[in-house]
């Protein structure tokens, strides 16, 4: 899986921590004498044997101007301008990125980019996909689309294994190799593709927003919610107290209403839930001998999770009356109207420069310390990647695709993530670090992307339907799934294994 080093003021808020020892900062051991090290330093460098490096995947590859047409989801929501781009330099950074990028590939692999948009919700996506495939469509190389929609077609063998292609190789950094792989129903083929060219798995990743003036005058320095989740102590024992703490009856109605200064402002009480359902170590599927996933989300951490959930939910300090990330969030977020916002993405960030005040980002919170990281949410119809059956050179397909990952990864990731995340964006110094540990903890998605269709909504529903009813267990909840569930993901496993990949019309 792709990683990515912390910033330096990161590492250097972390060696404030009590016990922290970075791994470059340890004391090597003693090794011998300084005569001894003295003596190692005469061997020759003659007598050094170069390290063996292997051959480029990529290297002599020549397309002969080949058409490489890329099916685009174009729409408000969609990060088509991380894909396409403009098409010309206009002096934006990211853009003018997008526009080398794409050239660099194109004329390294001689091959002539075509973009065809679609415009499809989620739901849509397996539909056109299927009719794409059974007409033996051939003038397609790649797909890009919602990862909830492709994955129906991943299932139906309606992609080209990307692990079995000689010109692809997800071991370069490029990729996001553990995610995929959780993508997958048996945790080996590589159907949907996941990597620094899919950026927009980045841009809905989810994070916590926080207004810093608002903290420095409630609670002290905003800094000390950065040391918090540095310590690895960001819970939700740390974060209900704020949201609580932070209710302001502005208009003294008595009454908590539109007017009124919050905590936490959240788009209602639906998808809202998916970071803090998702964004914890419980452990929802487990993966048996043969990689295929099984269910094992009941326990005591996901009661106590739920008992969290509910918490944050309803108590003073938070209010869900707007639409999910809809303007009117925003704009209370914007006006100061609280102290944290959820539901947002990475990509969202932009969207608050031009607030007065300070703004934070932290990731959402851990369950409790035993927690080991911070997990990062990944919005359902986060776009990703696939290579149809039907492309007429999958080979071809798998090298632009390689390349296009690898040069997002050395140039466009940095001018994205750097300058428009870290510099237009950020206002504070510590704000770069977080959005690297939000980065870094990108979770699998397996349970969003399969769990609707494939599991009877289990993981979602078991919190989200007592949570809706303000019930406070979610026992009765789960006993009701727990059956259809268990046999969905069999049916699931079965549909898998007994799919063969599909007859198709010839072109």
């Amino acid at each position: 899986m792709r990683t990515k080093k912390l910033t330096a003021l990161l590492l250097a808020l972390l060696m404030t921590v009590p016990g922290f020892v970075s791994c470059g900062d340890s004391a090597p051991a003693d090794t011998g004498t300084s005569a001894e090290a003295d003596a190692a330093d005469t061997v020759s460098v003659e007598n050094e044997v170069p390290e063996e490096t292997e051959p480029d995947i990529l290297d002599g590859l020549n397309y002969n101007g080949s058409a490489f047409r890329i099916r685009t989801s174009d729409t408000t929501i969609s990060s088509n301008y991380l894909i396409e781009g403009s098409g010309e330099l206009n002096g934006d950074v990211v853009n003018d990125t997008v526009f080398e990028r794409n050239l660099e590939v194109a004329e390294t692999l001689n091959v002539k980019f075509e973009y065809i948009h679609t415009n499809n919700n989620w739901d849509k996506v397996y539909q056109e996909i299927q009719t794409l495939i059974m007409s033996g469509d051939a003038g397609c190389d790649l797909i890009i689309d919602d990862q909830r929609g492709m994955s129906t077609a991943s299932i139906d063998r309606m992609f080209i294994d990307g692990a079995s292609l000689a010109t692809m190789n997800f071991a370069e950094g490029c990729w996001w190799d553990s995610y995929m792989k959780n993508l997958s129903i048996d945790y080996k083929s590589i159907y949907l593709l996941a990597g620094d060219y899919f950026m927009d798995v980045l841009n809905r990743s989810q994070a916590l927003l926080y207004n810093r003036d608002m903290y420095r005058d409630l609670y002290g320095d905003p800094d000390d919610l950065y040391k918090t989740v540095a310590e690895g102590k960001w819970t939700y024992d740390a974060w209900l107290p704020l949201i609580e703490g932070a209710y302001m009856d502005v208009n003294g109605n008595t009454n908590a209403d539109a007017d009124d200064t919050y905590g936490m402002i959240v788009g209602g009480i639906g998808g809202s839930v998916f970071p803090f359902v998702y964004g914890t170590d419980i452990p929802y599927v487990s993966r048996d001998e043969e990689g295929y996933p099984t269910l094992t989300m009941y326990c005591d951490r996901l009661v106590n999770l739920y008992d969290n959930i509910y918490h944050l939910f309803y108590n003073s300090g938070t209010r869900t009356n707007y639409a999910e990330n809809g303007e009117d969030l925003h704009t209370k977020f914007r006006s100061a109207g609280a102290l944290f916002i959820s539901g947002t993405g990475l990509g969202d960030f932009g969207k608050f420069r031009d607030m007065e005040a300070e703004i934070g980002i932290i990731p959402n919170p851990k369950l409790d310390e035993a927690q080991d990281t911070y997990r990062t949410v990944v919005w359902d119809t986060a776009e990703l990647g696939a290579i149809p059956i039907t492309a007429p050179d999958p080979a071809m397909s798998g090298a632009v695709v390689q390349m296009l990952c690898r040069v997002t990864h050395e140039t466009l990731l940095p001018a994205y993530y750097e300058t428009s995340l870290k510099i237009k964006y950020a206002r504070d110094d510590y704000t770069s670090g977080m959005i690297d540990l939000i980065y870094n903890g990108i979770a699998d998605m397996f349970c969003i992307v399969y769990g609707g269709a494939y599991a009877g909504d289990i993981f979602t529903w078991t919190i989200l339907g007592p949570l809706q009813r303000k019930e406070n267990s979610i026992t009765s909840e789960y006993q009701t799934r727990e059956k259809p569930a268990i046999k969905n993901l069999q049916r699931l496993v079965e549909t898998y294994q007994e799919t063969a990949v599909p007859e198709f019309s010839a072109p």
